[in-house]
């Protein structure tokens, strides 16, 4: 049986001190994915670029390898990929050197990649719009509202109350779906699950290790 040879792609938008934990927690599941589905994984490629951009050297220089050794390139999740609509133009014809971990070990089927294409472009857009919609929301009720007014009380704390607890869901949601993927990839245990969060060197969002009591916590957030 011939081996399947494999490149891993990771991807972070911003820089390595501000996203600390994305790529490794990214190399970890695509090392996992690897090893479950007999894949032998030459190198993991890295890099910090938006997504909206298709010529991000790095990911050009994998794919392109990917094509001329006819080896897969693996990645955690198609927003990791790409999150622009027009990445089809560089990967429709490779579709079968592709594998995306959250999708498991089959060629990607081009209705569903292009719906998720379709979620990472629009979730792109969005962030953009929040951060401008809420710079606007203030500036009408108030254009000549100064930073440190009286208002500071019930105005702004309200509205970081707001951000704290929205950033508390994204993180305790980031958590949540990277422990499904840990569990996919035989971790079922929420100590070895802590452990593992441990060893690719995630944080809690106050920077403390996990445990098996903040990460029931954090995984039973919601339900």
């Amino acid at each position: 049986m011939s081996k399947k040879i494999a490149y891993g792609y990771c991807r972070a938008s911003i820089n390595e001190l501000k996203q600390k934990n994305s790529i490794e927690v990214q190399k970890s599941v695509i090392s996992a994915f690897a090893k479950s589905y007999g894949y032998e994984l030459v190198e993991v490629f890295s890099e910090y670029q938006t997504g909206a951009d298709d010529e991000r050297p790095i990911f050009n220089t994998v794919l392109n390898k990917c094509k001329a050794e006819n080896a897969f390139l693996i990645t955690w999740k198609i927003d990791r990929l790409s999150r622009s609509l027009s990445i089809f133009s560089k990967i429709q014809d490779s579709l079968n050197l592709i594998r995306f971990c959250e999708l498991g070990d089959t060629e990607p089927n081009l209705l569903v990649l292009s719906v998720l294409l379709g979620v990472a472009h629009a979730e792109r857009k969005n962030i953009g719009v929040r951060v401008s919609a809420t710079y606007k929301m203030l500036k009408d009720k108030n254009p000549d509202h100064p930073w440190g007014n009286p208002n500071m009380n019930t105005m702004v704390r309200p509205l970081g109350e707001k951000v704290r607890k929205d950033n508390a869901r994204t993180f305790n949601m980031k958590i949540q779906t990277l422990c499904i993927d840990l569990r996919k990839a035989g971790y079922l245990t929420l100590e070895s699950l802590a452990v593992k969060l441990n060893e690719i060197g995630m944080t809690t969002r106050r920077g403390s290790t996990f445990t098996v009591r903040n990460l029931h916590r954090i995984l039973n957030y919601g339900v």
